[in-house]
């Protein structure tokens, strides 16, 4: 059996994409180097599914953001006009106001983390493309233009998306769109996968 793929440059559009697929391999190698800090962070979450509760939680941060800045502002001016004598106020201010900040600024995704990089990723992909590149995974590996590329039972992980697929070795890492699979089915290749490696392939959406 044999899955064939006719690689296409990647869009500008799919630079999100990427970068989802990015953040969760991101997130395997955290999950498997800080497991215990993965399964609190895992029970908080589980707690607050809904989304009327993560809202009221952005709204209750940023409250706390605004009052403490304003108490900061509060303890900062009069411990920077006399700062030897009111040293502790001036401290105390000054991370008050750094915390009320960062509390208010709206936080990142992980997606938009990672954004930077997925353009980069995508470039450099499409600076090596060749119109009539082929990449093929055979019963023996993957193999591009017919030259051996990776081994199964060296992938680290392959990451699915809703419309494109990373496969990575921990030396390079492919990025294949499901629309250029000219041979073989998403369903069938998922399973190819697994029986080849071991693996699920972890899916994001």
């Amino acid at each position: 059996m044999e899955f064939v793929f006719k690689p296409e440059k990647l869009g500008e559009n799919l630079s999100y994409e990427i970068s989802e697929t990015i953040a969760k391999r991101t997130e395997i190698f955290s999950r498997k180097k800080f497991p215990g800090l993965w399964e609190k962070t895992d029970a908080l979450n589980a707690k607050n599914l809904s989304e009327p509760a993560l809202k009221r939680r952005k709204i209750f941060r940023k409250i706390n953001g605004i009052i403490c800045i304003a108490l900061g502002i509060f303890l900062f001016v009069p411990g920077l006009m006399k700062p030897s004598e009111l040293a502790v106020p001036l401290i105390v201010g000054a991370f008050a106001i750094i915390f009320g900040i960062s509390a208010v600024i709206p936080r990142k995704t992980n997606e938009e983390k990672f954004y930077k990089k997925a353009k980069k990723l995508a470039k450099a992909i499409n600076s090596s493309h060749e119109k009539e590149d082929t990449v093929v995974f055979g019963e023996d590996g993957i193999f591009e233009n017919g030259a051996a590329l990776m081994k199964y039972e060296e992938l680290e992980n392959v990451i699915e998306s809703r419309s494109i697929f990373l496969v990575c070795d921990g030396k390079k890492i492919m990025v294949l769109r499901k629309t250029d699979m000219v041979a073989g089915n998403p369903e069938d290749f998922r399973i190819f996968i697994k029986e080849k490696t071991g693996k699920e392939i972890y899916n994001c959406g």
